[in-house]
């Protein structure tokens, strides 16, 4: 629901009407040349989807809670001004609560810099109170208490971090070492499965011939609903495992607030994350976008070859790798490094792990020559005496298998403490009480009632329990660490990043862990080198800044980060479609030539100077003679390559009438959806679809068409 506050004016002081059903478009592409008078100030309404309506631990208790935005003179080239309008007192809806949903918006603002990003934070506030953000931010705060929903006073934050060495799991039966280990690794099975990813049990093979639709493709850990998917991948590691230098080469040094980026060898501010050869160099999180290519076959120009792509003049917002994939932009989290004992309290502890609940998979960072100790001290070589009496070389620090497995304990521990210090009022208030504390990390109820389903089938299967969710208070240590391990697993399944493979000691090691695959919530392990990768990113940033050829003979195409990042993609594959104008040209939406040119995901002259020196291709707006996008409007633009030129990443679940609505928050389109055609190969015929059918790769060519034209289809009519 849209609340003007104030009537919009022109600079002549004249009334301007525009539907509330696209009021951002509407202010930003008017007629040519018109003003408007400052300042414009409206809100919009907060709802709850249906389903959630009553749903007060979800959602505030004022239904008419909005996000109130006025605009200054700049935008969208500066950011609006936001806040939260409501009547409710602090009680009802506390500071803290206020200031992490605010948090949300904001980084909505940042990814979508330069943009109109209005209905991108509605989007990030409804994210917030359906991702359970409420339940999570008040955990946080740890210098108030917490009423429960029936009166009564839980523990602060600060009493359970005081009780975790022993009182917090006093409902609960204790169990062996031995059979928590076990329940550790049934856990990992079930969300393997769940994912679709190879396990070890084979009574959770479907029977032959059947299929489930929830499996594979990321299952149920697509989140539960459909929509935009803004896709982060979040980087974990000990520290001074390189984390920060993959980042660089991913990012393409994206520049970091209040740090000194000056490069040491060319004296260019390249920017990046800091890095040094010593623990915790990152303190704070370190975020920016990448270019990750999109997994095979997901898209429709996959299966033809470089020539009939080239006749069709197929092309690509973000560009190309060598091997000719489309590339996908991806935010990218590098967080500070973990050392054992985080969930206690050591190193930064939980602010680690918090920072990491915004991802939707993991890349670990491995340090695979074994040369530093399991808190990033480095420890060099030792010798022994080899087969054929000669001296070996091995590192003397933590073998990389032993890593993997203690940041993984990291993760569990960090959840189970969190859930069994609530253990008794879980066991009093049963499955509604444990989905809203699994909410709490960035995913919907439907998401987490699935993994409980799945956790309850299997104990039915395996132990006899039947309907053991209505049992929890029969529950013992074993059954909730094997929750908690399905949870992570497919919360955040985890590709390995196999660094520094060109040192010496690490080929045993680098083949020791890929034979050990699937491992400790890890899927697959790609062996690189991140420095000289990224040492490759940089001198090409420097010669696109104007700083002379590339020096360092070292260097090397960032393929390892490229190829770990797609690896990582793949673990929760997303949907891709490809909305276009014509559905035998597949021109694309006038609409989204903005985006195309000017959207902050975009690479930058440094990057797209390394795409095409490690063989691959610039984006299709790219003009490499002025060393800039073109402009929107530029005739010469429209000669580019541009069939199915255009992506968005959906959320599997994902409908039609999703992929209109990202679309008409985009400006792309206008009005209300009359009807859709599609196909999923090119050359295959259009069928007519509704809106709320599917999208899967059978439709993810999509045309729509609506009751209203926007301003570039007015534009184009006259025109014409």
């Amino acid at each position: 629901e849209f609340i003007l506050h104030s009537p919009i004016l022109d600079e002549s002081g004249r009334a301007i009407t525009i539907g509330k059903e696209d009021i951002e478009a509407g202010l930003l592409s008017g007629d040519e040349g018109r003003q408007l008078a400052h300042p414009i100030c409206y809100s919009i309404k907060l709802r709850p989807p249906p389903d959630q309506i009553d749903d007060e631990a979800l959602w505030p208790i004022d239904e008419n809670i909005a996000l109130r935005v006025q605009y200054p003179p700049e935008y969208p080239d500066v950011a609006p001004i936001l806040s939260l309008d409501h009547e409710m007192n602090m009680m009802q809806f506390r500071s803290g609560q206020n200031r992490a949903c605010m948090d949300a918006i904001r980084t909505a603002v940042e990814t979508e810099a330069g943009m109109p990003c209005v209905m991108g934070c509605v989007y990030a506030a409804r994210d917030f109170f359906e991702g359970g953000g409420l339940a999570v931010s008040a955990e946080l705060l740890s210098t108030e208490r917490i009423v429960d929903d029936d009166g009564e006073n839980e523990e602060s934050e600060t009493n359970v971090e005081a009780n975790r060495s022993g009182d917090t799991a006093i409902a609960l039966k204790s169990v062996s070492p031995e059979r928590i280990a076990e329940c550790n690794r049934q856990g990992l099975d079930i969300a393997n499965y769940l994912l679709g990813h190879p396990h070890t049990d084979e009574e959770l093979q479907l029977p032959s011939g059947e299929s489930d639709g929830n499996k594979g493709n990321g299952g149920t850990g697509t989140g539960g609903k459909g929509g935009q998917w803004k896709y982060t991948i979040g980087l974990v590691g000990k520290p001074s495992a390189g984390k920060s230098t993959f980042f660089n080469a991913a990012t393409a040094f994206a520049r970091q607030r209040g740090v000194d980026t000056t490069d040491a060898d060319t004296g260019l501010a390249i920017g990046g994350a800091t890095m040094a050869p010593h623990p915790f160099t990152t303190i704070d999180p370190n975020v920016g976008f990448c270019l990750v290519p999109a997994p095979p076959g997901s898209c429709p120009e996959d299966d033809w070859d470089l020539n009939l792509r080239e006749r069709l003049s197929v092309g690509s917002t973000h560009g190309r790798d060598r091997k000719g994939q489309r590339l996908l932009p991806v935010m990218l989290k590098d967080v500070a490094g973990l050392v054992p004992g985080a969930y206690q309290g050591r190193g930064r502890g939980n602010k680690f792990l918090d920072d990491l609940t915004d991802a939707d998979v993991l890349i670990h960072v491995v340090d695979a020559s074994g040369t530093a100790d399991t808190e990033g001290n480095a420890l060099g070589y030792v010798e022994s005496e080899g087969g054929d009496n000669s001296k070996e070389k091995r590192g003397a620090g933590s073998h990389p298998i032993d890593d993997l497995s203690w940041i993984r304990n990291e993760l569990l521990e960090w959840v189970y403490a969190n859930i069994t210090a609530k253990w008794e009022s879980v066991s009093r208030k049963g499955i509604e009480r444990l989905i809203g504390l699994f909410s709490g990390y960035r995913q919907n109820q439907a998401f987490v009632y699935d993994v409980l389903l799945e956790v309850e089938k299997y104990l039915d299967r395996k132990e006899g329990r039947d309907h053991a969710l209505d049992h929890l208070d029969e529950w013992d240590t074993g059954d909730v660490h094997r929750l908690v391990s399905v949870f992570l697993g497919v919360r955040f399944p985890m590709a390995l990043a196999l660094n520094k493979s060109d040192l010496p000691t690490a080929k045993q090691y680098v083949t020791d862990v890929q034979a050990a695959l699937p491992i400790h919530g890890a899927h697959v392990g790609i062996p690189l080198c991140a420095r000289s990768e990224m040492s490759f990113v940089r001198n090409n940033i420097a010669k696109a800044l104007g700083a002379g050829s590339c020096k360092d003979t070292n260097a090397a195409p960032p393929e390892g980060v490229w190829d770990t990042l797609q690896a990582s993609l793949c673990l929760r594959e997303p949907i891709t479609v490809f909305p276009v104008s014509d559905m035998s040209t597949y021109a694309p939406l006038a609409g989204m030539n903005e985006y195309a040119a000017g959207h902050a995901s975009l690479p930058n002259a440094g990057m797209i100077q390394c795409l095409e020196s490690a063989g691959g291709e610039a984006p299709s707006l790219w003009d490499s003679d002025r060393n800039q996008y073109f402009p929107v409007g530029n005739e010469q633009s429209t000669n580019q390559k541009c069939a199915l030129r255009d992506a968005i990443v959906m959320k599997p679940g994902s409908t039609v009438e999703d992929a209109f609505l990202v679309l008409k928050t985009m400006g792309a389109i206008g009005g209300e959806f009359v009807r859709a055609e599609a196909c999923g190969n090119i050359g295959d015929k259009p069928k007519l679809i509704k809106k709320d059918d599917a999208l899967n790769k059978s439709n993810r060519i999509l045309k729509i068409m609506t009751n209203k034209r926007t301003n570039w289809q007015k534009k184009q009519s006259t025109a014409s």
